[in-house]
């Protein structure tokens, strides 16, 4: 067995101007920058432009994870605020959330803390205080519905504003569906219903996954070196209709966002567990991409096992990622990627370097040097991976 690549953090250093932080996305959506990286070329233009540098017959998967509002404020009976950030369910019914809790040791493990709007409550209290586990109780008709109306919506900690009105539909993509994220997929804020409509007309084709993003994406990296960090786990789903299209697809495979991508490698791990019998929890950990267990199969036997799983488990593949997709990760789905410009020392910039090498300094230098605005609200990128493949 082998591990992550012992490679020092601050490759992926560069300075980052405040100023150079979009606080508001472009508006329109698809009016943001769009910086095109294909033979080792740059070139400069808007996502509208999307449909002239996509082939034809290309599949691009979008995640379909809906940001909730994941951030509520409540006050104890002396009048201290408490900020309960949600991290994720552990009940299916989101009555038990594992959180962050801000002003901690003002939250007692006897207190049970109320929000009230208009007649509409929302009660927490402590479930298990040292699992920072909560239960929320509700009169609306579900704690979805409560947080959807008390919550707000959950700016990363990087756009240094209150968060307005306009928010709750910038920071949500048009692909929204399933209620779980605490985080875009920003790579997905780009698009407009009308830049869909036209990727469809050149014959591009639309596919969804599920990963819910996490409050860990935006988790910064301490370590000296990558084999060091800790890497955060995600939940995904993807169905059986899905791997099927995905096997049927013969042109290419392109992933909205760093969250598709991860969720797409992540399924020939899978496809090889069930292959040599080891699937038990449908778990990709963060060294599995490093371990020589892995990678004997094709990317087609391995998807063909994973297809079979999910037939015999109810249609779909639902557990958790940790993958760390760092140099030295043998790319064998993803093909192109569009995706923002990341943050330093960040694990995405390290995913980014895997794909295209040490090109991603000259194009965050070119992206730096002719006003793109970076991170969750800036512009973005359609990345050409250096390995061609094919399933």
């Amino acid at each position: 067995m082998t591990s992550i690549p012992k490679i020092p953090v601050d490759l992926y250093n560069y300075t980052l101007p405040e100023d150079r932080i979009a606080n508001f996305p472009a508006s329109p959506r698809d009016h943001s920058k769009l910086l095109l990286f294909q033979n080792n070329k740059i070139s400069d233009h808007h996502f509208y432009n999307l449909p002239e540098f996509i082939p034809a017959h290309t599949t691009v998967v979008v995640n379909n994870t809906k940001v909730i509002p994941a951030r509520l404020w409540f006050l104890n009976d002396k009048g201290q605020k408490i900020q309960i950030f949600i991290l994720k369910p552990i009940a299916i019914d989101w009555t038990v959330c594992e959180v962050l809790v801000g002003n901690r040791k003002k939250f007692k493990p006897e207190d049970i803390l109320v929000l009230e709007v208009e007649g509409l409550f929302l009660k927490v209290y402590w479930q298990n205080r040292d699992l920072n586990l909560i239960k929320f109780e509700t009169n609306a008709p579900s704690i979805l519905d409560a947080i959807e109306v008390l919550g707000q919506v959950p700016l990363p900690p990087y756009i240094l504003r209150d968060v307005e009105s306009s928010d709750k539909n910038n920071y949500q993509a048009i692909f929204a569906e399933k209620e779980g994220a605490v985080a875009a997929p920003t790579a997905s804020l780009h698009f407009t219903d009308e830049l869909k409509l036209s990727l469809e007309k050149a014959n591009i084709k639309f596919d969804e996954v599920t990963l819910h993003v996490s409050a860990g994406t935006f988790k910064p990296v301490t370590a000296e070196f990558a084999n060091e960090h800790e890497m955060h786990a995600e939940r995904f789903e993807v169905s059986v209709d899905f791997l099927n299209r995905l096997l049927d697809g013969n042109s290419g495979v392109v992933a909205i966002g760093t969250t598709s991508m991860r969720v797409l490698e992540s399924l020939y791990f899978l496809g090889e567990k069930v292959h040599l019998g080891i699937l038990d929890d449908c778990f990709v950990a963060s060294t599995d991409a490093y371990d020589t267990r892995f990678g004997n199969i094709s990317t087609r036997e391995a998807l063909l096992c994973l297809r079979d799983f999910a037939m015999n488990n109810g249609g779909y593949v639902k557990g958790e990622t940790q993958i760390f997709i760092v140099p030295g990760f043998e790319f064998r789905i993803v093909q192109w990627i569009i995706t923002n410009f990341h943050q330093p020392k960040s694990t995405l910039l390290m995913l980014i370097s895997a794909f295209i090498g040490d090109a991603w300094k000259v194009i965050y230098g070119h992206a730096m040097s002719n006003d793109y605005r970076f991170l969750s609200y800036g512009d973005g990128s359609l990345l050409h991976g250096s390995k061609n493949i094919s399933f």
